[in-house]
């Protein structure tokens, strides 16, 4: 959550001598970066405490963190409908006044007790006239700040300890690099040659698109979840859906509902590509053209009939159709579901299952921070909805595709518009994403809040790459488009 500040009000960040508490210098309100200041609670659990980071980036580049804390649940989330009455009724700086007004200036709490850090704020919310009353009396006999200091440095482990729990669970690794790829689109040997470059301390995150036009998507995904439950030797991987597994998950979801076979899915790609033919030829009058016409359109009658029984005898309706029409004959998805189905490349239920239930459970958008900056990391557009791109800023969780509605994950993976890179760049995002081809090269506009790192891949054009992209310094290599690898690689 940003705090949208009144630069006036802004005065001064005091930093304290760790020796004697005096102060040797503040922080003028030019230093500081208008409308920067952040605030999000942790996501870590504490015992008695709810904690929060708010962050001051300065215009020397340096970001000062700042750790609060209120007693447990004194504080409501902040898109609650508890918050939401707080501020009707106490005003819409309520955040401001109890975060950030009362650690900052001469009568801050920060110069007041000479603490650059680990910030006592109080409890019993808006009680007895206080906004949260710091000095009033527990149990124990003592005040809720005297109860802080006693318990203030196994606090610190605690928080130290829990901190790195939570790095570690978001997959970012200080001893290695964080690497986006995105849209492989079967190139199983560009995958490969980018694998091989690859440490066990790398991160890599997959941007989804890694199936359909080339043969070896279905390959990539296996290879993936090998590397998965096999960390030892191979970098830590997350894996983001494109809309191409969209499509994959949803012709899956309709063949299980009518009981589609293998037979039905090529009557349905032979249907629509003598469609096709047909309106081709039709726009030419010469008599090749005519003769080709009559051709498909004899096949496309063979066809029709069973393409009609799909309809009247399974049930299927025409968004249903198209769904899968589009994805196996526009997209080029036929390859990835022949492997998938009987006789493919995957062998027999409980590994179709497998690959089913991974990608299910796999994020759609997810934020992460990496070397101070804050990133969305989605297939092609952040979430139009803003209560979720605030969501994730303030719980830094993302969504899986299991949490989200069709119009919601259709947005994110398919839409191309670039409607709303600058909301999330208004809540301290850049995102980084796939999905529109660049060919030969990526899209870095930080100004507008993205970068889009599909070179091409899969598309088989002349300036086709796959790039390789380097969050922590920014730096692309590019991957020339290889759909097979003629060496074995062992995981």
């Amino acid at each position: 959550m940003i705090l949208n500040i009144k630069y006036s009000i802004i005065k001064s960040i005091y930093y304290v001598n760790s020796k004697g508490g005096k102060i040797i210098g503040y922080i003028k309100e030019k230093e500081i970066i208008k409308n920067k200041i952040k605030l999000s609670k942790a996501p870590i659990k504490l015992d008695k405490y709810d904690m929060y980071y708010i962050k001051f980036q300065m215009r020397t580049g340096s970001t000062k963190i700042v750790k609060a804390f209120c007693e447990k649940g004194t504080f409501p989330d902040f898109y609650s409908e508890e918050f939401k009455k707080i501020q009707q009724d106490y005003g819409k700086n309520i955040t401001y006044d109890f975060f950030v007004k009362r650690l900052i200036g001469q009568n801050g709490l920060m110069y007041k007790e000479g603490r650059d850090n680990y910030i006592y704020l109080g409890g019993e919310l808006l009680k007895n006239g206080y906004i949260a009353n710091r000095h009033m009396v527990q149990p124990n006999g003592k005040t809720g700040q005297q109860n802080f200091d006693d318990n203030l440095f196994s606090l610190k482990l605690q928080v130290k300890s829990k901190e790195n729990v939570s790095q570690n669970n978001n997959s970012i690794d200080d001893k290695g690099k964080t690497y986006v790829i995105s849209d492989i689109h079967g190139m199983y040997g560009s995958y490969i040659d980018i694998m091989k470059k690859m440490t066990k301390n790398d991160h890599l995150i997959i941007l989804g698109d890694v199936i359909d036009r080339g043969t070896g998507g279905i390959q990539i995904i296996q290879d993936i979840m090998k590397r998965k439950q096999n960390r030892q030797y191979n970098p830590e991987i997350t894996f983001l859906l494109g809309n191409h597994e969209m499509q994959f998950l949803e012709t899956v979801n309709i063949m299980i509902r009518h009981g589609l076979h293998r037979e039905d899915i090529v009557n349905l790609i032979n249907w629509r590509s003598a469609r096709s033919q047909m309106g081709y030829y039709s726009l030419h009058s010469d008599e090749h053209s005519k003769r080709e016409y009559q051709r498909w359109s004899n096949e496309f009658s063979k066809y029709n009939v069973k393409y009609q029984e799909l309809i009247s005898q399974k049930g299927l309706n025409g968004w249903e159709l198209d769904v899968m029409g589009i994805w196996l004959n526009t997209n080029k998805g036929k390859t990835t579901i022949f492997d998938y189905l009987k006789g493919g490349r995957v062998n027999g239920v409980q590994e179709q299952n497998a690959i089913y239930k991974f990608l299910c459970d796999s994020y759609v958008v997810l934020p992460q921070n990496i070397k101070g900056k804050d990133y969305l990391f989605v297939h092609a557009m952040p979430p139009k909805d803003l209560q979720m791109i605030s969501n994730m800023e303030q719980t830094r969780k993302g969504y899986k595709f299991s949490e989200l509605t069709r119009e919601q994950y259709a947005f994110m993976l398919q839409e191309r518009n670039n409607s709303t890179y600058e909301q999330a760049k208004k809540l301290g995002f850049i995102t980084i994403c796939g999905h529109t081809p660049e060919y030969g090269t990526i899209l870095k506009n930080e100004n507008k809040g993205f970068i889009r790192i599909d070179a091409g891949c899969g598309h088989k054009q002349d300036k086709s790459k796959l790039a390789l992209y380097c969050v922590d310094d920014g730096r692309v290599e590019y991957y020339d488009e290889k759909e097979t690898t003629l060496e074995p690689w062992e995981l």
